[in-house]
């Protein structure tokens, strides 16, 4: 029933490094971050990055509590000319290539999305091969990390439609899935659920969304509220091991509850605002127990309480994402007092984002402690 692939990247380091210097990434000096004086204008964003064409679409981002690196997904998508490349950010806001990563042999194509570190200390990430080919040809890659380096990819799940966030809780990964494409139902996906012991033993091949027994919970996006038709996108844990998630097409939270056994117990609608018609990359943040929203429709960032108090931090009008300007936000990721946006600025209808253009960046925006 499995099988196992395996890529070891023994030429693909020297590739990605001389990408990225030749671009003047390698090593680069992080923008540092700075303030304005009362009400939102203190959430203003300052520019972290302007990265490179080889990072011409950053997307995912996972934290590591123990070092205090940040690892960072680039698709690529706007730009199918750089395969999608993995990256790296210190403590100090320096970036570097972390590892390139195995072609579909499809689609001949690779685009990292949400990651997140498992309790084994490898990588996990959502690759989405939705945009090349919609007919079960997504992914879940494990780089397998040594002492803080990658040194080797593994193939782990197969047959997924848009693999999207990756999340971990325990010995179980979960991973959203935006678009099960299902007749009749408008804006279906879902939330799938695997093992650390299956995922060891070779790659899981999974069938349709509606029908594999790894699917935890099916949710819809409701018609005519949002940006369009698109499900389940960012996951989130709070301290008491509640998973939230988002739809991308209509900016509705949920909030699902476990059992004992970790089961699925209840998936509950946790927000639904008039003023939030889109969620993508969502982050729980401890020290103030809110969660983080990047809302990809309206070029903002937004944070809700566990009560369900929503706060929206900034928004902007159509931009280039220059300066002190989100250019379609994807993911929230939180270390200390600094929340780090991440645009992606692939547009499509329903966005306030209508053009692909430079810098492609990351935003930096300082928060109270």
């Amino acid at each position: 029933m499995f099988t196992k692939t395996r890529m070891v990247l023994r030429g693909a380091f020297p590739f990605a490094m001389a990408v990225l210097a030749a671009a003047g990434l390698a090593g680069c000096d992080a923008i540092r971050g700075m303030t304005g004086s009362s009400g939102l204008a203190q959430y203003r964003p300052a520019l972290l990055f302007s990265l490179p064409e080889a990072c011409n679409t950053p997307d995912g981002a996972t934290l590591d509590d123990k070092t205090g690196m940040i690892y960072l997904s680039c698709p690529n998508v706007n730009d199918p000319n750089h395969p999608g490349i993995m990256m790296q950010i210190s403590p100090d806001y320096r970036m570097t290539a972390l590892c390139a990563l195995p072609l579909s042999p499809k689609t001949k194509r690779v685009h990292p999305m949400g990651l997140d570190i498992g309790p084994d200390g490898n990588l996990y990430v959502a690759d989405n091969q939705y945009f090349n080919d919609p007919n079960y040809c997504s992914r879940v890659l494990r780089i397998n990390m040594t002492d803080g380096k990658a040194t080797g990819v593994d193939v782990v799940v197969e047959g997924t439609k848009l693999s999207n966030a990756v999340i971990w809780r325990g010995d179980r990964m979960y991973v959203s899935d935006t678009f099960f494409d299902l007749k009749g139902e408008y804006g279906a996906g879902g939330i799938w659920c695997f093992t650390l012991d299956e995922l060891n033993k070779g790659t899981v091949r999974v069938g349709p969304g509606d029908k594999d027994p790894h699917v935890m919970v099916k949710i819809n996006a409701i018609e005519g509220r949002g940006s369009g038709n698109a499900g389940p996108d960012g996951l989130t844990f709070d301290e008491d091991g509640n998973l939230y998630s988002g739809n991308f097409g209509d900016g509705v939270m949920y909030k699902i509850a476990f059992n004992a056994n970790r089961s699925m117990k209840s998936c509950d609608v946790f927000l639904k605002d008039p003023s939030m018609t889109s969620c993508d990359g969502i982050f729980y943040r401890a020290a103030d127990k809110k969660i983080y929203i990047a809302d990809s429709q309206k070029n903002s960032v937004k944070r809700v309480s566990l009560t369900g108090k929503l706060e929206n931090l900034w928004e902007n009008g159509d931009c280039t994402g220059a300066g002190s300007e989100l250019d379609q936000p994807c993911e929230v990721i939180v270390r200390g007092n600094d929340l780090i946006v991440v645009d992606f600025d692939m547009p499509f209808p329903g966005l306030r984002n209508t053009k692909y253009d430079k810098p492609h960046t990351i935003h930096l925006i300082k928060l109270e402690k």
